[in-house]
C-alpha cells in the first residue's frame, strides 16, 4: 500500500541528490467504509495507491537546479517531481519545448493519491509556477484540490479561445477553419456556463479538455469544503458544445432545492455546506453511436478518477458523495461502481438503458443508497438494452418516486415527470427526491406510493 508513496519520495531525492533509506511519510486512511482506491484504472501511470497524508514528514527542497533536459526521459510521479524543482523559466521552456510530455501526464496520470501527496509536498511558489507554466496540467490532474485546478483552467480557457481566435485570423484550409471555428464554439459555452446564475454560488471550471468533441467539469458551490458533493451525469448528445450551459442549469436546479432542504433542517447557526457538479467528463455517444458500450466504459474510466481526485484532496474530511445519472450516464456510472476503486455514498439513476451489471449489491455504494426512477412514456426503462434494467424487482435498488406525490415535511404538492427527460424538472417529485438523497436524508424521500 505504501508502494506509491515510497515511489514518489524515491523520485523526489533522486532529483535532489539524496541518497540513503527512503522515509515515507506517515499517513491516516480515510475510513474503512470510504477508501481510497488501491487502483483505480488503466489509464494511470503509476501501480499502487499512495495513503492520504496527513503531516508529510518529507518537506518540499525549494528551488534545486536541475537540468530540464534531463526529464525529458522520465513519465509518471518522477516527472511530476522533477518539473516542480525547476526554475520558472526552466519550467515555462520545458513546457513549450516537450508538450507531448504534458499529454502523456495527462494521458496516464498518476494515481490521485500519489498527485495529492505530490501536492502537498510543493511550496506556494512551485505551485503557482506549476499554475502560470503548465495551466492545462494543473487544471486536470485528479488529486490537486479543485479551487486550484479551476484556477489553473480558468487560465487555461482563455489562452485556447485566444489561440482559437488567432487560427481564424490567418490562413487556414477548410479542415483547419472548421476546427478552429468548434473549437471558439466550445469555449464560448463553456464560458458561459461558468456564469453563476442570480443568488447562485460561485462556479469552478475543475475539468477542461478540449480534444476532440471535448470534456468538461463545472462545480457548483466549493468541493474542497463541502459537506455533500452531487455528480450529474449525462447521456446521449450531451457533449461540451451543445449542452454545457444546459447541465449546468440543471446542477444549479438541484444545488437549490438541496441548500432549501439544508436550511429547513439544519440546527441553529449550522446549516451544511454543498457542491453540485455538472460532469460531462466523457465524450457522450450522438444518435449514431449510442447502440455500443465503448464510450460508457470510458466514461466509466474517467468518473472513476474524477471520485477518487476527491477522495483523495479531501484526506480525512471526507463528504457525501451522491452521483445523479441520467439515461446512457447511468450506464456509464453502473459500470464506474461495479469496477469498485471507489465507494460513493449514494447513487441514483434515472430513465436507465441499462447495464452488463446485473444486481445491486455488485455496485460499490455505501450502504445500499441506489434509488431508480422510471417515468412513464420514458421509452429507456424497462429497456435493458445494455444489460440488466436496474429498475427491475429483483436488481436490489430502491424505487425513486418520479409520478408525483407529497413532501413528507412540507405537505407541498410535487408534480410527476413524464418521458425521458423530466427528471430533473423544479417542483417535480424526482428532483425533490434527488436532493433528500443527496443531502443523506432518504428516509424522507417518497418511493411512488402515496
Amino acid at each position: 500500500m505504501l508502494f506509491g508513496a515510497a515511489a514518489l519520495v524515491t523520485a523526489s531525492l533522486a532529483l535532489i541528490g539524496v541518497g540513503g533509506p527512503v522515509s515515507v511519510p506517515q499517513y491516516s486512511l480515510v475510513s474503512e467504509t470510504q477508501t481510497v482506491p488501491a487502483r483505480v484504472s488503466d489509464r494511470q501511470g503509476d501501480v499502487g495507491a499512495a495513503p492520504v497524508w496527513s503531516q508529510p514528514e518529507v518537506q518540499s527542497a525549494g528551488a534545486v537546479d536541475i537540468d530540464r533536459s534531463a526529464l525529458r526521459t522520465r513519465t509518471g510521479s518522477s516527472l511530476l517531481v522533477g518539473m516542480s524543482h525547476l526554475a520558472a523559466a526552466d519550467l515555462a521552456a520545458f513546457a513549450a519545448e516537450y508538450p507531448t510530455h504534458i499529454d502523456a501526464l495527462l494521458a496516464a496520470p498518476p494515481e490521485a493519491t500519489v498527485v495529492s501527496a505530490w501536492w502537498t509536498m510543493l511550496d506556494s511558489t512551485q505551485r503557482a509556477s506549476l499554475a502560470a507554466a503548465t495551466p492545462r496540467l494543473v487544471g486536470n490532474l485528479d488529486g490537486v484540490p479543485l479551487a486550484e485546478r479551476s484556477r489553473a483552467n480558468e487560465s487555461y480557457l482563455r489562452d485556447a479561445r485566444a489561440a482559437a481566435d488567432r487560427a481564424l485570423d490567418g490562413r487556414l484550409s477548410d479542415a483547419e477553419r472548421a476546427l478552429a471555428t468548434r473549437q471558439v464554439a466550445m469555449l464560448t459555452q463553456v464560458s458561459l456556463a461558468l456564469q453563476s446564475s442570480a443568488d447562485g454560488p460561485k462556479r469552478r471550471l475543475i475539468l477542461l479538455d478540449t480534444t476532440g468533441s471535448g470534456r468538461a467539469a463545472i462545480a457548483l458551490g466549493n468541493p474542497d469544503t463541502a459537506d455533500f458533493i452531487g455528480y450529474l451525469v449525462p447521456g446521449m448528445n450531451y457533449q461540451v458544445e451543445p449542452q454545457m450551459v444546459n447541465w449546468t442549469t440543471v446542477a444549479d436546479d438541484l444545488y437549490r432545492e438541496q441548500r432549501t432542504i439544508l436550511s429547513a433542517h439544519a440546527a441553529a447557526g449550522s446549516t451544511p455546506t454543498l457542491a453540485t457538479i455538472a460532469w460531462i467528463g466523457y465524450e457522450a455517444p450522438d444518435l449514431f453511436s449510442v447502440g455500443g458500450r465503448d464510450r460508457a466504459q470510458a466514461g466509466a474510466a474517467f468518473l472513476e478518477t474524477s471520485w477518487a481526485g476527491i477522495r483523495a484532496s479531501r484526506g480525512g474530511d471526507q463528504p457525501f458523495i451522491t452521483t445523479f445519472a441520467h439515461s446512457y450516464g447511468s450506464t456509464v456510472a453502473l459500470i464506474a461502481l461495479a469496477n469498485g476503486s471507489v465507494e460513493v455514498d449514494a447513487l441514483v439513476v434515472v430513465g436507465s438503458p441499462g447495464s452488463e451489471i446485473q444486481s445491486a449489491d455488485k455496485l460499490k455504494v455505501a450502504g445500499g443508497n441506489i434509488f431508480v426512477g422510471k417515468a412513464d412514456w420514458d421509452p429507456a426503462v424497462n429497456s435493458a438494452f445494455f444489460g440488466s434494467d436496474p429498475g427491475a424487482s429483483s436488481y436490489g435498488a430502491r424505487e425513486l418516486g418520479v409520478h408525483g406525490g407529497t413532501d413528507a415535511v412540507t405537505g407541498v404538492r410535487l408534480h410527476g415527470s413524464v418521458g425521458h427527460n423530466d427528471y430533473f424538472t423544479p417542483g417535480s417529485e424526482s428532483l425533490h427526491n434527488m436532493a433528500l438523497i443527496g443531502t443523506d436524508k432518504a428516509d424522507l424521500a417518497t418511493d411512488g406510493d402515496e
